[in-house]
């Protein structure tokens, strides 16, 4: 009897001293805190609220310091926390006078009541000069909405700020932007979302340029849900039918694009060896041209799959007109030396279009809300320079899928204009897509021109229709050129003075601008997507 007992007593000491240790080892596990969740960027004077896990079996204090690379302590807060696993934000403000650079370090620390060390964690942090917070975008978004999201910055100079949304192929779902002065600020934006588009692989971009749209600063929040939409991102919406890629610039990398010529001169030793080229003169010389073609410096790939063009005042240089104007002009034709048929029409070599064998379907994607300089305008357009204007029609014309031109008057900032130009007996026509078209447009299109829109054009031997964004809005269907023989794409930011109206005002001297400093006032510029030439299958 008595060693039955001594046998459940010490049974029962040793399933005791289990428990005493499986309640131990579930304390000290329980006792650990997470720093996962702190930026990982942070600029001096910026204010935050950062959200720290824990585990702690009862009450305690949680605390968050910064240190430099040297271990010297910059910045510590600290709260109490109750029992139990949770997260705490700690508001955590940096030091102005903290120096930008690599190395510092987040240190989390989990304390008991009695400010017992219990656990710590660690974490890499860099500080910046420029800066744009994230942390107010929304992670889940309805299709069809529209709401405004406000994010501080730090800019180290006078700059431009822009918050955008994209698709997860880098699509641009909305892109808007405004400029900021140097500081600390803060500044909303209003985001529309299209209704056709849905997904959970959307992303934010925030991104801190300096005034010459230079990048000092980028950050990206991933995995945005959209809910709602009919489909995935449509970036280039297509008429009725079956098309095939022919044909695409989507303007990767940076530098000069590849399949883009500037317009320098009708042959190929003066492409070759100008530097410019007048264009629209008024006289005999090209001293008397509104605006000039160049080489160079006015166009580019911007490494975030755009084409930059813009378009500028010389306040060095003058003609006739006065202030030099030099622009991007670009043609996706050059002239090209030919010898074994001089008397061959086709003089240019690169990419022309033409539907005698198929249909074809041509569209640029583009953002213009920075076309603001007075009588300055940007086009894409098709154009033959061998055959254009002759006398008949079919071989060659000008075709203008979109025009977007600023001035004074209020009807210069809300419309646009496509038209097709032939030539007839009494000179040259323009057929044209206004209020007043015959036939009427189908539809009329309102866009916001701080997003990007694509448009189009369906061009078959019998017709020619334009669209916005994937909307038809107008046909022509007398005069249609059939088989030019070099129609080309064109790219261009045009200037001249009063072009579109009396009153237009001249950009070159005053009105709204992108940017001016003492040698030159850009009037405007655009940022091109994409080109794309699909055809009827």
């Amino acid at each position: 009897m008595k060693r039955t007992k001594a046998l459940r007593d010490g049974a029962l000491r040793m399933l005791s001293g289990l428990l005493l240790l499986l309640v131990t080892c579930s304390t000290l596990k329980a006792q650990n805190i997470d720093v996962s969740t702190t930026p990982e960027f942070v600029a001096p004077g910026t204010e935050h609220s950062i959200p720290l896990n824990f585990d702690l079996p009862g009450g305690g204090i949680v605390q968050l310091q910064l240190f430099d690379s040297s271990w010297n302590l910059l910045a510590s807060q600290w709260t109490n926390v109750e029992a139990g696993s949770s997260s705490a934000a700690i508001p955590f403000a940096v030091p102005t006078d903290t120096q930008p650079g690599e190395g510092f370090i987040w240190q989390g620390l989990l304390y008991d009541s009695d400010w017992g060390r219990l656990a710590e964690s660690f974490a890499d942090v860099e500080v910046v000069a420029d800066y744009v917070s994230m942390d107010s975008v929304p992670m889940q978004i309805e299709s069809g909405s529209t709401f405004e999201i406000e994010v501080d910055y730090v800019a180290s100079g006078d700059g431009i700020i822009q918050l955008q949304l994209f698709d997860g192929a880098w699509n641009k779902v909305a892109s808007p932007w405004k400029n900021v002065t140097q500081g600390n600020g803060s500044s909303t934006f209003t985001i529309e979302i299209p209704a056709n588009i849905s997904g959970n692989d959307f992303l934010w971009q925030g991104i801190v340029y300096d005034r010459q749209w230079t990048g000092k600063y980028s950050r990206v929040v991933d995995d945005v849900v959209i809910t709602g939409g009919s489909s995935t991102t449509q970036d280039d919406p297509l008429p009725a039918g079956e098309w095939e890629l022919d044909w695409a610039d989507e303007f990767e990398g940076t530098g000069e694009p590849e399949n883009w010529y500037p317009l320098l001169g009708y042959n190929h030793e003066d492409f070759g060896s100008k530097t410019e080229k007048g264009i629209r003169w008024t006289g005999d010389t090209e001293d008397t041209a509104w605006m000039y073609s160049t080489r160079t410096g006015n166009h580019w790939l911007d490494g975030e799959g755009n084409l930059v063009l813009r378009i500028v005042a010389d306040k060095t240089e003058s003609n006739v007109h006065g202030r030099k104007v030099e622009a991007a002009y670009l043609l996706s034709g050059y002239p090209e030396k030919w010898i074994d048929d001089p008397d061959a029409n086709v003089r240019w070599a690169g990419k022309f279009v033409s539907p005698k064998e198929t249909p074809l379907y041509i569209s640029c994607r583009v953002r213009t809300d920075q076309v603001v300089g007075h009588s300055s305008w940007f086009a894409f357009w098709l154009f033959t320079e061998t055959r254009a204007y002759n006398d008949d029609p079919a071989d060659g014309t000008e075709v203008d899928i979109i025009e977007i031109a600023k001035g004074d008057p209020d009807y210069m900032d809300k419309s646009f204009n496509v038209a097709h130009h032939w030539l007839q007996s009494g000179g040259s026509e323009s057929k044209q897509f206004n209020d007043s078209s015959e036939p009427s447009s189908t539809t009329f299109v309102d866009v916001q021109d701080n997003q990007y829109h694509t448009y189009g054009l369906e061009w078959s031997t019998e017709s020619m229709t334009c669209y916005v964004d994937g909307v038809p809005c107008y046909t022509f269907t007398e005069n249609i050129p059939s088989d030019p023989v070099d129609m080309m794409l064109l790219l261009t930011m045009e200037f001249q003075k009063n072009a579109w109206d009396p009153n237009q005002g001249d950009g070159r001297y005053d009105g709204p601008v992108v940017s001016e400093n003492e040698t030159m006032r850009e009037m405007s510029r655009v940022y091109v997507d994409f080109v794309r030439v699909y055809e009827k299958k």
